[in-house]
């Protein structure tokens, strides 16, 4: 556990390195509920904890409602994330975004925890598992992405 815990402290070093650079960064943060169903055979059976956490970040500044709009205007929309090549799918479902395809997916709940221009925290109702299959949905990246140093 003590392992996890400073791979996990290192990736929010260099995501507050990143963001005073000027990138900007979404992300998406599990539930409480969520975090709880982990298992240790789950979590072996998926990898490291950090890449788990690096499928759950978006290298540019989402909110809820740009997220909402561009799933109703264009069905499913793919995200880039710093678990490459994976990509996270978003699509409208029941009146919200939805993420993921399959067993690992999870609805924005939380919407807008924080958000200051360069990083975006969006809370999701489950742990996003990356698909083995990332060409499920079609190429569209709608984005502009917003760079500014303040």
């Amino acid at each position: 556990m003590a392992d996890i815990l400073v791979n996990l402290t290192s990736l929010a070093s260099e995501m507050g390195r990143l963001i005073s650079e000027g990138y900007v960064l979404t992300v998406m943060a599990p539930n409480d509920e969520a975090m709880a169903k982990l298992t240790t055979n789950w979590l072996s059976e998926l990898g490291e904890p950090e890449q788990i956490m690096y499928y759950h970040l978006i290298p540019e500044y989402q909110t809820e409602e740009s997220m909402y709009n561009l799933v109703r205007r264009f069905g499913k929309v793919r995200y880039d994330t710093l678990k490459l090549p994976n990509k996270v799918v978003a699509e409208e479902a029941n009146g919200s975004v939805k993420f993921g395809q399959r067993e690992g997916f999870a609805y924005l709940f939380d919407p807008d925890i924080y958000t200051d221009g360069r990083i975006s925290v969006q809370g999701i109702d489950g742990v996003l598992i990356p698909s083995k299959e990332i060409e499920l949905a079609p190429k569209v990246t709608p984005v502009a992405k917003v760079v500014s140093k303040q």
